[in-house]
């Protein structure tokens, strides 16, 4: 049973299965995961691009969520070789993979997009100078997704 002494939403978890018990501490949840979250704007809202923890430092991969698109990019940092996997999230079936290539980084690659009648378009990843740079063309449920962003920059 609460107690009048206590608030219902004392405590919360954060990524980390950190309590979060005060102001002060939500501020600080908000200011790390900014920090590891690069926020791109679109037309039709944010797209987020952020790294996942692997246990290989020659290795990262990147997450670029936009709208119902998610794009996983693993790059190996010596040999440049990559992996590309494109899911769309379906209403009421979930997550669906709609792509998948590997390649080279010395080597621009484009991967094309087809799962009709949900989605098609394509991708290109390439090494410009220090900058992997991905470019995407994307018609999802009937909008379009365009744009480039740079994905990681080489030391």
């Amino acid at each position: 049973m609460l107690s009048l002494y206590e608030p219902p939403f004392k405590k919360f978890q954060d990524l980390n299965n950190d309590t979060i018990v005060s102001g002060e501490n939500i501020i600080r949840s908000i200011q790390q995961f900014e920090s590891v979250v690069k926020v791109v704007k679109t037309e039709y809202g944010d797209a987020f691009i952020y790294a996942v923890a692997s246990n290989d430092e020659n290795v990262k991969t990147f997450k670029f969520t936009i709208g119902p698109i998610e794009i996983d990019i693993t790059i190996d940092l010596n040999k440049h070789s990559i992996v590309i996997e494109v899911y769309l999230y379906i209403p009421y079936v979930g997550k669906v993979q709609v792509a998948k290539a590997a390649g080279n980084l010395q080597v621009s690659m484009t991967v094309p997009i087809r799962f009709p009648p949900f989605v098609e378009g394509s991708l290109t990843l390439a090494l410009e100078g220090k900058d992997v740079v991905l470019e995407y063309s994307i018609d999802v449920f009937g909008l379009h997704y365009a744009g480039r962003i740079v994905i990681y920059s080489f030391p």
